[in-house]
């Protein structure tokens, strides 16, 4: 079953004005992993971050946490059935680039028309390090991510596009300094998500499934998200329907322990829903279904013949049609196992 459905991270106008403030290689390379070997988590932000601290094993639950995850079943019984894995298309290509790379200035293309916030994003559009391959995801969201691990700044940015000279504009996103001592929030009303939390944070690497560790937690996304409702580390919200049992965005969730990862085939799931357990998963956005993001494969295609990697990572054996294991290989863990954490969870 092949999705078209736009499964990925609008940002409304709504969502960008609401909230109150948070916690503040070579060029082109993407999927470089910026830790493992200096005891950095590989999403680059701090070690103390709430993506990339671990959870206690007796951690609190909501106390309507049953009645929430059976709200995101429901959604992904009513939504093609299935939890997806976004690659390609409404997630996020990753590049890391060098001190050299060219910068540019972007462009602000206010396709929400509210040219208020020109003034908001122009230091983050300002000089941009913009490498010549640079691409954005397939779908309305056009996202991609860039690292520069040299200046330890990051950015993302929504609906970004490149015009024919080669120019680069993007409707929406934002800028990090000092990544590496950043809880991984942007400062409000910024970042390419509608909750305001960098892409790049939850996003799972190919090179975390090729050796075989997850090190933060990742997201979800699912349909029916919370009115006017968001949980820390989320500083803003896009929710669109009413209910006390629904997920509010940037609330924690995890996987329970008691649920067998072993039991599942695909090498890939299980490292996922391993960090499921371990660092747990954190409702970034609402979308058409209900959906994990891991990179796009593009920039790692082009420097390796052509092959998509996740093919190997996800369905070694062949058994699931080409082209299929992104939609079904987490189809195996119980959505029902998920357990919702309480508002707030884990806020300085």
């Amino acid at each position: 079953m092949r999705v078209s459905v736009k499964y990925g991270c609008m940002v409304s106008a709504a969502a960008i004005m609401l909230g109150a403030s948070a916690a503040p290689a070579v060029a082109g390379q993407s999927g470089a992993p910026v830790g493992r070997g200096d005891d950095r988590p590989d999403n680059g932000f701090a070690l103390t971050a709430p993506w990339n601290t671990t959870l206690p094993a007796n951690v609190p639950l909501a106390p309507n946490s049953a009645a929430i995850v059976a709200n995101i079943a429901l959604d992904k019984e009513q939504n093609y059935g299935s939890w997806g894995i976004n690659t390609d298309t409404y997630s996020t290509p990753i590049f890391y680039v060098g001190r050299d790379a060219p910068t540019q200035r972007w462009t602000y293309s206010d396709c929400l028309n509210m040219p208020q916030l020109a003034p908001v994003i122009a230091d983050s559009l300002a000089a941009v390090p913009t490498p010549p391959d640079l691409i954005t995801s397939q779908g309305t969201d056009e996202a991609t991510t860039i690292y520069q691990p040299s200046t330890d700044t990051y950015w993302d940015f929504w609906r970004a596009q490149q015009d024919a000279s080669g120019n680069w504009s993007a409707c929406w996103g934002g800028k990090i300094g000092h990544y590496s001592a950043n809880p991984g929030i942007f400062a409000n009303p910024l970042g390419a998500t509608a909750t305001g939390l960098p892409l790049g944070a939850f996003t799972i690497r190919i090179s975390e499934l090729q050796h075989g560790y997850i090190d933060h937690a990742v997201n979800l996304v699912t349909v029916r998200t919370q009115a006017s409702c968001n949980s820390w580390p989320a500083t803003r919200n896009d929710g669109n329907t009413v209910g006390s049992d629904l997920p509010c965005e940037g609330q924690r969730f995890r996987l329970n322990p008691a649920f067998n990862v072993n039991t599942l085939y695909s090498p890939a799931a299980r490292i996922i829903a391993r960090a499921m357990q371990q660092y747990g998963l954190i409702l970034t956005d609402k979308g058409g279904a209900v959906v994990t993001y891991a990179e796009d494969p593009r920039p790692y295609m082009a420097r390796h013949g052509g092959v998509d990697p996740y093919q190997a990572l996800m369905d070694p054996d062949h058994l699931i049609p080409p082209g299929q294991a992104k939609y079904v290989i987490l189809g195996q863990i119980p959505i029902t196992m998920l357990q919702a954490l309480p508002l707030d969870y884990g806020k300085p």
